[in-house]
């Protein structure tokens, strides 16, 4: 009987090869599928095996006392070029067989049957096999049957197997993607540390500088020491003005305080000036609005606002009404030429970890003439009476 085409040999290869199963450790179910075999059929032997380019590897054995063979010493070489099972009542009168050491030396099998193994793919892998020392054996209908089954069996765990080693290659990608995230938050919160020790540094302590210069000339200069503290005040001012923005910025210490609305406007405004996109926003909330509310509402938009100055908009609908829940609706078109930073997926990931954590939920979407929309649910937190 001829071997296989190149081409058909190569492919079958290919397909064993994607199992990962050759070289593979014991696995019992793969052994309990053996024994079955041999208690069938009652033969001293039997095998898993499949054949390699230059090999027969056993996956499972009885009594056979070895792992692996030479191909061309392998009975099962024969079986994969068959569809059915292939029987050879006694190998000392097969002229395929009767001078193989296999059959004049140990094992000395003189009996074998096997069942092909084959793919869902359609290619013949491997064998089901048992064997015995005495030649002649008979095997009836239900034990030939069940030689198959046992067959057909290995390739559904052979399926299992390979589906759970992707799944496992799939959970080791993600969490080597969550790692790398990790690694790029850590990197972008370095970077928003490093923005604010600047914005601490330029403007903060020259403001300071020049007041106390201010100070100091309304000291020495008495005929223009009024405009010199008037100057000191406006500087002072503006200095209390962005601590207190910076500080709603790194934490909104006064949340629980202040009018929450009052905030998210404040918020908004200086969005909107600072990055200069015109921004239509409509806030309907009940006039007691939960404190944590308030909060979660204002961390969001501080997540999100930036992704939409990633996409380059000019213009933002912006709208936060109070129903059964509380909605966040954002609406605004991108610019084509726009490149988005990936420290967008971080800001992404982290508003929606955030509305989950809330019990939320944050959808993205595109409408068919292009404005992107970031749809956000919240349910309502009772205000404490």
């Amino acid at each position: 009987m001829n071997e296989l085409p190149d081409l058909q040999e190569e492919m079958r290869l290919a397909d064993l090869y994607s199992f990962g199963i050759l070289d593979s450790e014991d696995e019992e179910d793969f052994t309990q599928l053996v024994e079955l075999a041999a208690n069938i059929t009652n033969c001293q032997m039997a095998a898993i095996s499949f054949i390699d380019k230059e090999r027969q590897w056993f996956k499972a054995i009885k009594n056979l006392g070895t792992k692996q063979t030479t191909r061309d010493v392998a009975f099962c070489r024969y079986t994969i070029q068959q569809d059915g099972i292939m029987l050879v009542p006694d190998a000392k009168k097969d002229p395929r067989f009767q001078d193989n050491p296999l059959v004049n030396g140990e094992p000395h099998i003189h009996f074998y049957a096997g069942a092909p193994i084959r793919s869902s793919s359609g290619h013949k892998l491997g064998s089901v096999c048992v064997l015995d020392s005495i030649s002649n054996r008979n095997l009836n209908k239900f034990q030939l049957d069940a030689l198959h089954t046992i067959a057909n069996q290995v390739s559904r765990l052979m399926d299992l197997r390979r589906k759970n080693q992707s799944l496992i290659n799939y959970t080791n990608k993600l969490i080597e993607a969550e790692k790398a995230l990790h690694r790029l938050s850590i990197k972008e919160e370095e970077k928003e540390r490093s923005f604010i020790a600047h914005q601490l540094h330029e403007n903060f302590a020259q403001t300071l500088a020049a007041t106390k210069l201010y100070i100091e000339f309304a000291q020495t200069e008495k005929d223009l020491s009024e405009s010199f503290l008037i100057k000191s005040k406006e500087n002072i001012e503006h200095i209390i003005n962005e601590i207190r923005l910076l500080c709603n910025y790194i934490k909104p210490i006064d949340a629980y305080q202040a009018d929450a609305k009052l905030l998210i406007h404040e918020l908004v405004d200086q969005w909107s000036a600072n990055n200069r996109v015109a921004v239509d926003f409509t806030m309907e909330l009940e006039e007691q609005l939960a404190p944590a509310s308030g909060l979660t509402l204002y961390r969001l938009l501080q997540t999100v606002l930036p992704l939409v100055k990633t996409y380059r908009a000019q213009q933002l609908e912006l709208s936060i009404q109070q129903e059964m829940d509380i909605q966040l609706k954002f609406r605004y078109r991108p610019q084509t030429n726009s490149v988005v930073d990936p420290a967008k997926l971080l800001l992404l990931k982290k508003s929606i970890s955030m509305a989950q954590a809330e019990g939320g939920q944050l959808l993205v979407n595109r409408t068919p003439d292009g404005m992107h929309r970031i749809d956000i649910r919240l349910p309502q937190i009772t205000c404490p009476a």
